[in-house]
């Protein structure tokens, strides 16, 4: 009775929502159309274990009063990791070990035994978490269905996690069944008792969608055992839609994130345990005119935020005020084509939404796609801080005392010119670390300072109206 009960609600939300919004048979979510799109062979080596990483650092203070995890996707640069604000990072959600229905263990875990991403995120104070991703309806059936290989899954994350010094799992089950609405919560009750077992601080979460649309996920009972659950707060259209549209409006359609956050809590989970996930991403349709939401004539291409904002430069964004989310038209040799996409200001308004609910924080998908804007993570310290500096400010510079790399981090209230200069204690300039046209907002700046000698030194920030100066004690070897 129960089962047709809920299979008569989706009917009934596939009748009243717009046709953007209805999914179809080949609904694929961000998570599962980015991994596919950036696939990459595991490395032949990546059973290789680097060493220990670095002990989380809990002295850290951050400059956000709430949760904000991010997943790291394998396919990110190189180097992104290092560009993060981890001032405004509590979370990196290592993406992905992918499992192997057929055993339990994992067909990759992309390098997590060997990423440097650990001991730099905990010398920050950041947590890292080991993402498990398991796509589509059938391969959950096969997982779900047999405890066997359930326990296998459950003994290699807790071994992983031992092995690598991880904080915790989130678990990124996509394209749920109704059939294992049961089984699910099972496996999170098997999840916390096999982990815990000999992590008991480790945390464990798990990603839901934005719209249950077949009822398959008991959403009271996933909250009561999870230390949090995150919504993926986006696709309300998505690259199949029949129209254009907000990838996560904040209202104005008939499903939209502030309903979603609604729903959650109504259905009885904790606010203190309820992440909204946000897109740090847009998409970009061909469609048939330059009108708003104009009919689709094929399948979106998913846009990161730094691609995203280098499109929108070359045209004219307008702010849906409807939805709270900037979209634009232009034309494409001589098609027109609309992207949607959120940006700081939009993002902002969804924070206020968290703050609002008193929501225990955000999620981000995908960290790396903000390239080289701060103003992405501005938006999270201006609206889980409460305020941001109201002048020009060094917050920051760690570690102290530094043996190497070293990071500054800063505001500037204003676009200007600035210099960050570290001088020893003689008032001798001895590096430039910066120098030149900074945008408004944090910046996070990092040198290497190997090979310096023992000392005190003078980190410096110089612009047309002030300076400002901070110690330094740098350990050489």
């Amino acid at each position: 009775m129960l089962r047709l009960l809920l299979f008569a609600l989706a009917a009934t939300f596939l009748v009243t929502v717009s046709s953007g919004q209805v999914p179809d048979s080949l609904f694929k979510g961000i998570h599962q159309i980015h991994n596919e799109t950036f696939y990459l062979k595991p490395s032949a080596d990546e059973a290789k274990m680097a060493g220990m990483p670095a002990s989380l650092l809990q002295a850290s203070t951050k400059l956000v009063n709430r949760k904000v995890i991010g997943w790291h996707p394998y396919w990110a640069a190189a180097d992104a990791y290092q560009k993060y604000n981890y001032n405004a990072l509590t979370h990196i959600a290592y993406f992905s070990y992918e499992v192997d229905i057929a055993t339990g263990g994992y067909l990759t875990v992309r390098d997590w035994n060997s990423t440097p991403i650990i001991s730099y995120a905990h010398n920050r104070g950041t947590k890292v978490l080991l993402t498990v991703t398991n796509f589509g309806s059938e391969r959950n059936t096969v997982l779900l269905s047999d405890t066997v290989k359930q326990t296998t899954l459950l003994n290699s994350v807790r071994n992983l996690l031992i092995s690598r010094n991880g904080d915790g799992v989130n678990f990124d089950f996509e394209s749920l069944p109704l059939s294992q609405r049961e089984n699910m919560v099972d496996f999170i009750r098997r999840a916390v008792r096999i982990i815990r077992a000999q992590l008991p601080a480790a945390e464990i979460s798990i990603a839901t969608p934005a719209v249950d649309w077949s009822g398959s996920w008991d959403l009271a009972a996933l909250g009561a055992l999870c230390d949090y659950i995150i919504i993926m707060g986006y696709d309300y259209y998505w690259r199949g839609s029949s129209t254009a549209g907000p990838v996560a409006p904040l209202e104005g359609e008939n499903y939209n994130v502030t309903r979603t956050v609604n729903t959650y809590l109504s259905a009885g989970v904790p606010a203190d345990r309820l992440l909204l996930g946000v897109p740090w991403y847009g998409y970009d349709w061909p469609v048939t005119s330059s009108a708003r939401k104009a009919t689709a004539t094929g399948t979106a291409t998913a846009r990161f935020y730094s691609a995203a904002v280098s499109v929108a430069e070359s045209h004219s964004p307008v702010f849906d005020q409807s939805t709270k989310v900037p979209w634009l038209a232009y034309l494409s040799s001589a098609n027109w084509r609309q992207m949607w996409y959120d940006d700081p200001e939009s993002l902002g308004y969804k924070y206020d939404l968290v703050a609002e609910k008193d929501l225990a924080g955000i999620g981000i998908w995908a960290l790396s796609y903000e390239g080289d804007d701060q103003k992405m993570w501005s938006s999270i310290v201006t609206s889980f801080s409460g305020h941001e500096p109201e002048t020009d400010a060094i917050l920051k510079i760690y570690p102290i005392p530094a043996t190497g790399p070293v990071t500054v981090e800063m505001y500037l209230d204003s676009e200007k010119a600035a210099e960050i200069l570290v001088y020893d204690y003689a008032g001798r300039e001895t590096l430039i670390v910066r120098s030149g046209e900074m945008p408004e907002g944090f910046h996070m700046l990092e040198f290497d300072m190997t090979g310096f000698a023992t000392g005190v030194y003078l980190c410096v920030m110089r612009t047309n109206s002030k300076t400002i100066t901070r110690r330094l004690l740098f350990i050489g070897n």
